[in-house]
Formats: C-alpha cells, sequence, structure tokens
C-alpha cells in the first residue's frame, strides 16, 4: 500500500467516522432536549421520559426499516435518498413542543405523550436513525481495508451518543436557552447533511467483494433473527426498567435519567470495538452475580439501604453487566461474511429495541400496580447468559452449599433478633453472591425471591397499590407513637419514595393537619398573620391543606394525577371532615388552569408541587410567577413549599422574583413541636406593598440577592420557560 492510498484510507475512516459521531450526538443531545421540552407538559412525572424513551426507540426502529429499504437500490443511489430524506426533515424544525399542545388532553397519558412526539420530532429523528446503516454500507464500498467489516463503525457511533448525552446536563442546559438548544441543533443537522454529501462522494456502486465475484447471498435464519431480536430487547426493556426503577424507589433526580442510558450506550461501544476491552468469559461468569445483587436490592434489602446512593450503584453496576453482556453477544453474532446483510442486523437490534421500550412504557403500567419489571427482567437474564447451558460443577456447589448455610443461619438469627439491620442486608448480599454463582443458580433464586415476596405482598397488603403515568401510590397503615403511652393509627401516602401526606384515623385527631402542614408551623405562621378568604392550592396529596377551611375561607385544589383526587377522597377524610364541605378541585396542570380562571382571584396561591423529586420547574418560571399575579389580589401573598432532599429551589425563585419587582420571605424549620410534624422549607412573594414584618417574629428571612450570599452566583440566576436548570441547585 502506497503512502498517497493509506492518507486517502486514513481520510476516508475520519469523515465516516466524524459523520457517525456527529448524527449519534445530534441523536442522543435531542432526546434529553425533547425530554426537557416535555416535563412541563406532563407535570414533571418521570413517566414522561419513559414514554420519550419508548418513542425514540420505536422511531429508531422506524430508522432502520427505511435504511434497510433503501438498501434494495445501488449504494450511492441509497445515499442520495438518505440525503433526501434528512432534507424532508428541516421542515419540522427547529422543534418547539409547547407550539403543539393542543394536541393533548389537560392531562396527558402516555398514548398522549406519544402522539405529541410523533407530530414534532418523528421525521427528523427516523432521518437520523438510518445514518448508522446507511453510511455503514456506503463505507463497504470504499477502498478501506476495512471495508469489508465495517462494524467497528457502530462503536464511533455510540461514542457520539454517549458524548451527546453526557454534554447536554453538564455543558449544553446550564449554558443555553431551549430556544439556543433548538437552533444549535438544526445547525448541526444542516452539517450532517453536508458530511454525508462528503461520504457518498467517496462511496461506489459496489463493494470491493462484488466487483471481483458476487457471491449469491445466504438467506439468513429466522433463529438467528430471533436471537438478534432478543439479545437487544433484553437490555432495551432493562434500561426502561432500571430507570422507572431508580427514579421510582431511590433517587428521582431528573439528572438520573442520562445515566442509564449513557451506561446502555457505553456497553455498545465496549461491545463493538476492535479492540478486546473487557474478557467476554469474564462477564459470562459475573452476570449471574451482579443480576443477583441486584435483584437482591429491590426485592430484599431492609430499611433505608435500598434507597441510598448505594442502592443506585448497585443497580446501575448490575445493568451494566447484564446489557454489556448481551451487547457482546451481538457484536459476536455480527453477519461479517456477507456485508449485504448489514441493514437487515441493524433492523433485528432495533426491532428488539423497540418492544423493550413499548413493553415498559405501554404494556407493564396496565398490567401491573407495582414496579414489577425490574426484578423480572434480572431473573430472566439468566436465559441469556451462555454458561446456562453448563452443569454444576463441585466448586459450583460447594459455593453454593456454603451459601445455604448461611442464609440458614443469617434466618434463625434474623428470628432470635440478633442482628442490626445492616449486618442483616450485609450477610443476604453475601448470600446472593455465593448462591448466584451460576445462570441456573441465578435463575431459581431470583424466581423464587420474587415469588415469596409477592407472596408477602399478597398476604400483608397495602391498604391500597395504584400505578398511573404519574407513578405508583401507595396507602397504608401504621401505628403511631403521638406521646408517652399514646398509640394512634396513622395512614399514609407514597408516591415512590415520597411521602404526600399522612393522616391520624382516630376521631380525636382526624382534623388535625401533620407533617408539613401543623398549624405551629409556616403555612399556619401565613395564615395566622394574612387570614386570607380565598386559597388556591397546588397539589392536593391527602388533602390536610383542607383543615384549614371554614365556612369564611374557600380552598380550591389543582392537582393533575386523578388517582391523587381519587386517593384523597376515598382514602382520606381530611376533604369531608374540615371545612365546611367538599372543596372545589380543578383537575389538569395547575398553571393553565390558574390561567383559565380570568375572573378570580385568589388571596393567597400554595405551591406545593415540589417535595418529590420530580421537580415541575414550569411552575417555577417567571413567565408562571406572572400567571399567579394575574391570579393574586392586591394584597395576596404567594407561597412556595420547596421542602426537598435533592434540591434547593429558593434562589431561582428569589431571582425570578427580582426580575418581577417583588419581595421575599424564606423559613426553614428544622424545628418541630408535635411528633407528627417534620422538618420543612418554604418561601413567599409579594408585591411591594404587602408587609412581611409580621413574619419575622416565626423566623421568616429575606433571601438577599447580593454576592455575599452564601449561594453560588448560578444558582441564584432566575429561571424562565426557555431556561431552567435543576443541576445548578442539586443538593448532594
Amino acid at each position: 500500500m502506497t503512502t498517497s492510498t493509506a492518507k486517502a484510507g486514513n481520510a476516508t475512516l475520519i469523515l465516516f467516522s466524524l459523520t457517525l459521531f456527529l448524527s449519534a450526538a445530534l441523536m442522543f443531545g435531542l432526546q434529553p432536549m425533547i425530554g426537557k421540552m416535555l416535563l412541563p407538559i406532563v407535570g414533571g412525572t418521570p413517566s414522561g421520559w419513559i414514554v420519550a424513551m419508548a418513542f425514540f426507540q420505536v422511531m429508531l426502529l422506524a430508522g432502520y426499516f427505511l435504511a434497510h429499504a433503501l438498501s434494495r437500490f445501488e449504494p450511492r443511489v441509497q445515499g442520495l435518498l438518505y440525503i433526501a430524506c434528512l432534507g424532508v426533515g428541516i421542515f419540522f424544525l427547529p422543534s418547539n413542543l409547547a407550539a403543539h399542545t393542543a394536541l393533548i388532553g389537560e392531562t396527558p397519558m402516555a398514548f398522549d405523550t406519544f402522539k405529541l412526539l410523533t407530530a414534532v420530532v418523528a421525521v427528523p429523528f427516523i432521518a437520523l436513525s438510518a445514518t448508522a446503516s446507511t453510511l455503514q454500507r456506503l463505507f463497504t464500498t470504499t477502498d478501506h481495508k476495512s471495508a469489508q467489516d465495517p462494524y467497528f463503525l457502530y462503536a464511533a457511533s455510540n461514542l457520539g451518543s454517549f458524548a451527546g448525552l453526557l454534554l447536554y446536563p453538564f455543558l449544553v442546559e446550564p449554558q443555553l436557552t431551549l430556544t439556543a438548544q433548538s437552533q444549535g441543533w438544526l445547525a448541526g443537522y444542516i452539517l450532517l447533511i453536508g458530511l454525508t454529501a462528503l461520504c457518498l462522494l467517496l462511496a461506489k456502486n459496489k463493494t470491493p467483494q462484488q466487483k471481483t465475484a458476487l457471491k449469491p447471498l445466504t438467506p439468513l435464519s429466522w433463529e438467528k433473527r430471533l436471537e438478534w431480536i432478543g439479545l437487544s430487547f433484553l437490555p432495551s426493556g432493562l434500561l426502561l426498567a432500571v430507570t422507572t426503577h431508580i427514579t421510582t424507589d431511590i433517587l428521582s433526580v431528573p439528572l438520573l435519567w442520562v445515566i442509564p442510558l449513557s451506561i446502555y450506550l457505553l456497553t455498545f461501544v465496549i461491545a463493538f470495538s476492535r479492540k478486546t476491552i473487557v474478557s467476554y468469559d469474564w462477564i459470562m461468569k459475573i452476570q449471574p452475580i451482579a443480576a443477583g445483587v441486584s435483584i437482591a436490592f429491590a426485592l430484599l434489602v431492609a430499611g433505608p439501604l435500598g434507597v441510598t446512593w448505594y442502592a443506585l450503584g448497585v443497580n446501575l453496576a448490575g445493568f451494566a453487566v447484564v446489557a454489556l453482556m448481551c451487547h457482546m453477544r451481538l457484536a459476536r453474532s455480527r453477519p461479517v461474511d456477507d456485508p449485504r446483510h448489514l441493514t437487515e442486523f441493524y433492523l433485528m437490534l432495533a426491532i428488539g429495541g423497540a418492544l423493550g421500550g413499548i413493553l415498559n412504557a405501554f404494556v407493564v403500567p396496565v398490567i401491573f400496580d407495582r414496579l414489577v419489571e425490574y426484578p423480572l427482567m434480572l431473573v430472566a437474564s439468566a436465559f441469556f447468559n451462555e454458561n446456562i447451558r453448563k452443569k454444576f460443577t463441585s466448586r459450583h456447589a460447594r459455593i453454593f452449599i456454603a451459601g445455604t448455610i448461611l442464609a440458614t443461619i443469617l434466618a434463625i438469627m434474623y428470628k432470635q433478633g440478633a442482628v442490626t439491620y445492616i449486618e442483616q442486608n450485609v450477610l443476604m448480599i453475601l448470600v446472593f453472591v455465593m448462591l448466584t454463582i451460576h445462570p441456573k443458580a441465578l435463575l431459581t433464586l431470583g424466581s423464587l425471591s420474587f415469588f415469596v415476596v409477592s407472596l408477602y405482598l399478597w398476604l400483608y397488603p397495602a391498604v391500597l397499590t395504584t400505578r398511573n403515568f404519574y407513578g405508583v401510590i401507595r396507602v397504608y397503615d401504621q401505628m403511631f407513637n403521638l406521646g408517652p403511652q399514646v398509640l394512634v393509627k396513622m395512614r399514609l401516602m407514597q408516591n415512590g419514595t415520597t411521602l404526600h401526606g399522612t393522616q391520624m384515623l382516630d376521631k380525636e385527631y382526624e382534623t388535625t393537619p401533620t407533617t408539613y402542614y401543623t398549624r405551629e408551623g409556616p403555612l399556619g405562621d401565613i395564615i395566622s398573620v394574612f387570614k386570607p378568604k380565598t386559597i388556591a392550592s397546588v397539589g392536593l396529596g391527602t388533602g390536610t391543606t383542607n383543615c384549614y377551611s371554614n365556612p369564611e375561607r374557600k380552598i380550591t385544589f389543582f392537582d393533575i394525577n386523578p388517582d391523587v383526587v381519587k386517593i384523597a377522597k376515598e382514602q382520606f377524610t381530611y376533604l369531608s371532615k374540615c371545612g365546611g364541605g367538599m372543596p372545589r378541585i380543578i383537575l389538569g396542570d395547575a398553571r393553565l388552569e390558574l390561567k383559565k380562571l380570568e375572573n378570580e382571584k385568589f388571596d393567597l396561591i400554595i405551591l406545593d408541587a415540589f417535595s418529590s423529586d420530580n421537580i415541575p420547574t414550569h411552575l417555577l418560571t417567571k413567565e408562571a410567577i406572572e400567571v399567579y399575579l394575574q391570579r393574586l389580589t392586591p394584597g395576596g401573598i404567594i407561597l412556595f413549599h420547596i421542602s426537598n432532599r435533592h434540591f434547593i429551589l429558593d434562589g431561582p425563585i428569589a431571582a425570578a422574583g427580582k426580575l418581577l419587582g417583588l419581595r421575599n420571605a424564606v423559613i426553614i424549620q428544622d424545628k418541630v413541636v408535635h411528633s407528627y410534624a417534620a422538618t420543612s422549607r418554604w418561601m413567599v412573594l409579594t408585591r411591594p406593598r404587602v408587609d412581611l414584618e409580621p413574619l419575622n417574629k416565626y423566623g421568616w428571612k429575606v433571601i438577599d440577592l447580593d454576592p455575599k450570599y452564601d449561594l453560588p452566583e448560578e444558582y441564584l440566576k432566575p429561571w424562565t420557560d426557555d431556561y431552567t436548570d435543576l443541576l445548578s441547585v442539586v443538593h448532594f
């Protein structure tokens, strides 16, 4: 090979790699951008992101199908048609979901979300999705020495996806508004069309092998196709399952939504790399243990350990190992012998991915009222481990027997109360490591654990468990120590890991507000000082705030989740026993519904939608506060309940208030009078004429936006409908 030929080959490789990298970065930069646009529309629920991921997987399938259909033409003709498809996508750009919300209802569900995304994003994303297989086919017609096996370019493509996904929360989102992001994305899309045209100039109409001897196309067996579909289905389904699990049962921080997807893409990069980065045999050996420990954390770990950063790390590590196992098997079974099967290979991968997304986004939430898909898919991963066909060795048997003995000892110690919950968890995890040393053991022990937990939940059920697009809600009772020798039955409502309200069921206490809403707390301070006659409360929960209503004070509640409204009415009695009868409840997005009430004014507007970890940022922006001001009486108060485990929200609220010329005050209540009360954080915004001095004696303080304030300057940047940055207010 001459020097000039080598340079030409390197230039070809660089151009194709760069084009694939850009295409993938655009695809996976678009996803979090669209997710950010979508969240305010669907009320901040993590299910919006799950449906969005399922949508993108289905559109990826459509793109691969497009590429496969175009592969019937000669390679250069396919390239021209592909560029034409990219050109059609320009007519749908820049993306703007907010301009098309008329397509969905006031309480959008999964199919409404899918319909909206299809109308706005489908065409350009489908065209982008056809890039990988189209360009790889064009690459097979070049004179590059690796043209016969272009699958290593898939690693470059996924590396671009990985980069695009991670750059978004750390670089793009903090620096650019959504408008600037959309425009920048359009510029990248146009650049992609130009680079693809250059690739087309280097391509020919036949591969080097076809020029010399065109072999008959060997048909693919359906067994091979099903293998490819299955090996892509499991990691795709597990991706959505683990995302749902960690954002519902562990930590609902939106940043965490991109981490499982990043891991998923990274496993593709490793699996399809030309160099061996991870040993295939080693992955097959550790996969049962990784999946087994993840099952233990998901089903059996007791106490708070199951909802900590440790649990997050364990679940993400288990998912990474299972996904890598499947993707390495895919890479080993790729059709290297005949590049003409390339587009069909990717089509089967997309079919499996789409099926995994559809199952988790649309089927499972309808069938199950609990998050069962994650442990079930971990159990099913045993079938995809090639070692499941191997017999137990004597070494496996010895470890398994030792694990069984340890499990028996643990059960005896637990029965006698001889272990703390930490010791119990550590020993149980060790048991799972020992008992899941083989895929058959993982299948057996995982299935048994799932059965035992399901049986326990059936024998000792909660008062109510329900699941819909907005998450899993659990209502349950427990005895509560109110004071010396005073036990009362307490009813709790929990959404994921967030407590949304409690009520003491004893007749003597059933109209007593609890947790954040006690009469001696900040909410009681505001109502006693300002004595509002009309109140709008955004976020219903159990209806505790209704305890402040009376014949002279009316409260209107707003909530986007129909199940919350039903539960508050049927499982709690705050709405029926407090005040002067059942209050008005408006179902829908509170900001939109408040805007519709053109002829109504409120003395107090309570924003109580931020205690969970799914922050509806559209309720905190400057434009949202302007809506509240339009519905506020001249001397009215806007009150934000901002108690949260992971976000400190008072800075952006104060900054937006300053932009609008409003005064503020904040209180952090870290000491409580009653055992049924909870510490909390509240903030008020008012017009300048409202006197906030009476709040000083209760501990309320003004947030000073001077640089001397003890928060980073970027934390105090006002949020707008076009710019929010949750990462800047995360508190670890």
